[in-house]
């Protein structure tokens, strides 16, 4: 249900004129976003795996690098784990990848390794997104992913987020995703920022 929803708000953001000005309704002026970045979040999953509600819990660490104008690199990593029967599950997940960007659209490709409580398969994952200043401060972005599984149907994701600038280098940043079919994945991811 909320996939459905959000892919008429994410086309609606990507057409609006009021996606692209500040408060007072003019053309930022703020669109050289870094792409040279560390993230640091605690992180917290709500996924069903066989029928079976699971919420793990953990942290999510990122590293962007600016290769050139329109190119970046980038590689992540999320740790989570959960008490579950008895013991502990374990949901880690690594993304090696690179991307083109634009003053407000971006597009990559990412190879994932993904490690559910040592049943490790692959993941390689398209996102298509746009970042854009609301505010002086205020940043919200948002991409749509195609995630092709090992063995499995590939399945579309929907991600949303805010980062607000304390200053040019150092953000607060939340983010919604989702990625459906199979595993039925939502994560939510609150941390910091430091572009360089």
């Amino acid at each position: 249900m909320i996939r459905k929803f959000l892919i008429p708000v994410f086309i609606l953001c990507l057409e609006s004129p009021w996606i692209y000005a500040d408060e007072d309704g003019h053309d930022s002026d703020r669109d050289d976003f870094s792409y040279s970045y560390i993230e640091i979040s605690s992180l917290g999953y709500d996924m069903d795996v066989n029928g079976i509600d699971i919420e793990p819990n953990g942290y999510k660490a990122e590293l962007s690098v600016s290769l050139g104008d329109s190119l970046f690199g980038i590689i992540d990593r999320k740790k989570s784990d959960e008490r579950f029967l008895g013991g502990n599950y374990d949901f880690d997940t690594e993304g090696y990848g690179f991307g083109f960007r634009g003053e407000r659209w971006f597009a990559s490709y990412t190879y994932n390794n993904w490690d559910m409580d040592n049943n490790e398969f692959d993941v390689d994952t398209v996102r298509l997104g746009f970042r854009n200043m609301w505010t002086d401060r205020l940043e919200f972005n948002a991409s749509y992913s195609w995630n092709n599984f090992e063995d499995l149907d590939s399945e579309d994701g929907f991600q949303a987020g805010f980062a607000y600038h304390f200053t040019d280098s150092f953000h607060l940043v939340a983010d919604y995703e989702t990625i459906g079919g199979h595993f039925d994945i939502d994560y939510v991811s609150i941390g910091l920022k430091l572009s360089f």
